[in-house]
């Protein structure tokens, strides 16, 4: 389905509203999702009950300013946002903003991401200045909304998901049971320290930053390592909450947290397994919320228990081994 394309100025085709800070002590837990700046779970970062003087929306994308810059997602239920979060709508009224046409813009929007980081956020002025690639209808100039709920439209109709499911008895998620630990009475939590830009020289020792890829590796630096490998580290500020299994000793940042198992030897498998439980708590924090030593210490994550109600480690390592491709962890 190709289709000519031409550039739009942002504010010729979208409106754009910034959120209203709430305070983390102002909030009140209710049923009204708040936007922030988190890039996952569609940026719900809690549900609350809102004050009267944040403004309630629905049916309209979000872009995050700062913490995940430049990630957007698309609400079709009440929500508020953020001051880290820009709320974006349709100029044109008489053209409704669908789950399709949002799904169409999310990369459109995304592919400006390679512009700005945690020092470079995405304010008022600079989203205003933007410029966008959309298809464009022949005769108006305008662009082809239409085309783009069909092209999403067409994709959605040649997926054909496939269920994985894990047959061995010992390694299925529902044959075990479970309970809530607080992470500090498994991990032993220290912080990173901090390297400012101007002492880093370039060297061999992977440096731990606060980022979302590349397993955390900014980048290398001279500094012999703070710590060993066979641990997992995880980020308490910028890209918060993203985990990783560290292999080799490493220097890491003063926005990561450094965990080591307490009373098992840790392994890939094992780190793996509780990569993913850590992540789950992703959302209850952000760039304004952020995973500090004390918060991470008291957060509750849900293990596998065996029999006599102790930490079921075996389990895990049998569930990563098993799992589809596990072979090639």
């Amino acid at each position: 389905m190709s289709k000519e394309k031409k550039l739009f100025a942002f504010t010729e085709i979208f409106t754009a509203v910034r959120g209203t800070r709430l305070i983390e002590s102002e909030q009140i837990e209710g049923d009204v999702a708040y936007i922030s700046s988190t890039k996952c779970n569609n940026g719900i970062c809690s549900f609350i009950n809102p004050p009267e003087k944040m403004v309630l929306y629905k049916n309209k994308i979000t872009i995050s300013n700062s913490g995940s810059v430049g990630y957007l997602f698309y609400h079709n239920y009440p929500f508020v946002a953020s001051d880290h979060v820009t709320v974006i709508g349709i100029k044109d009224e008489s053209v409704k903003l669908t789950e399709n046409i949002a799904l169409y813009l999310k990369p459109v929007f995304e592919a400006m991401r390679y512009k700005y980081n945690f020092g470079r956020e995405i304010s008022d002025k600079r989203i205003k200045r933007e410029q966008l690639l959309l298809p464009v209808e022949e005769q108006s100039g305008q662009p082809d909304w239409e085309y783009m709920a069909r092209y999403i439209q067409s994709i959605r109709e040649r997926i054909r998901w496939k269920k994985i499911v894990v047959t061995k008895k010992n390694c299925r998620l529902d044959s075990t049971a479970w309970k809530d630990v607080k992470m500090g009475d498994i991990f032993d939590i220290d912080k990173g320290k901090r390297l400012t830009r101007a002492d880093i020289i370039a060297g061999q020792t992977n440096f731990i930053g606060a980022i979302s890829s590349n397993n955390g590796i900014r980048e290398k630096i001279s500094e012999e390592p703070l710590y060993e490998g066979n641990c997992i580290t995880v980020n308490y500020n910028g890209s918060v909450g993203e985990a990783y299994y560290q292999t080799e000793p490493f220097w890491a940042s003063d926005d990561v947290n450094v965990l080591h198992l307490k009373n098992h030897e840790l392994n890939k498998y094992i780190a793996l397994f509780l990569i993913t439980v850590i992540r789950q708590n992703k959302a209850h924090f952000d760039f304004g919320r952020k995973w500090n030593l004390e918060k991470m210490r008291r957060t509750l994550i849900r293990v596998p228990v065996n029999e006599q109600d102790e930490i079921n480690w075996e389990f895990m390592e049998n569930y990563m081994k098993n799992l589809p491709l596990g072979q090639y962890i």
